[in-house]
């Protein structure tokens, strides 16, 4: 049985390439930064402990303001090192994006039985199927990963909806899904 090739191609904007990074990088932080807001709370709540515990037993009250402080710092701690990520980020992608200004060929999407393929305007590459998992995130976004750390992100307002089918079945088909 001969199976079907599915070509095609999706643009490749400024719009687009930020959009998708910026989604990236959120969906990256969202979870640390949950936890990190945990510290904040465990830290208010230690050193309104620490507080009613000074008028009773000092040394309990000194060690629960210990812990709080701790909590408290790490917290300030975490938020200056996602502020720093995040400028790195931005600072990254908008090399990124001069970089696309500079060459805009559109992206190649293939799939094959043997293959998937994946060409933009830096690189083309092939990965045969046993390398490749996907996400379907937000319903909106196929997020593709080749080996273990090349991540390829398809938004669905990129194509229409019988090619998004048709990629998602291939997908199916041919790799394994991955809970993100």
């Amino acid at each position: 049985m001969n199976e079907e090739i599915l070509t095609y191609t999706t643009p490749n904007s400024e719009k687009l390439l930020r959009q998708i990074h910026q989604y990236e990088f959120a969906r990256m932080w969202k979870k640390n930064l949950n936890k990190n807001n945990k510290n904040l709370i465990w830290g208010i709540i230690f050193i309104l402990l620490a507080v009613g515990m000074l008028f009773y037993r000092q040394y309990l009250g000194l060690l629960f303001l210990g812990f709080g402080l701790f909590y408290v710092f790490s917290y300030i701690n975490y938020i200056s090192v996602y502020q720093k990520h995040k400028k790195t980020f931005n600072e990254s992608l908008n090399k990124e994006v001069e970089k696309l200004h500079i060459n805009t060929k559109d992206v190649i999407w293939e799939f094959t039985p043997e293959y998937f393929k994946f060409k933009d305007y830096k690189s083309e590459l092939t990965f045969p199927w046993n390398t490749i998992t996907y996400s379907i995130l937000d319903n909106r976004y196929v997020y593709i990963t080749a080996m273990p750390s090349f991540h390829i992100i398809l938004d669905k307002i990129n194509i229409d909806d019988s090619t998004y089918n048709k990629t998602v079945t291939y997908l199916n088909t041919r790799s394994r899904v991955q809970e993100l």
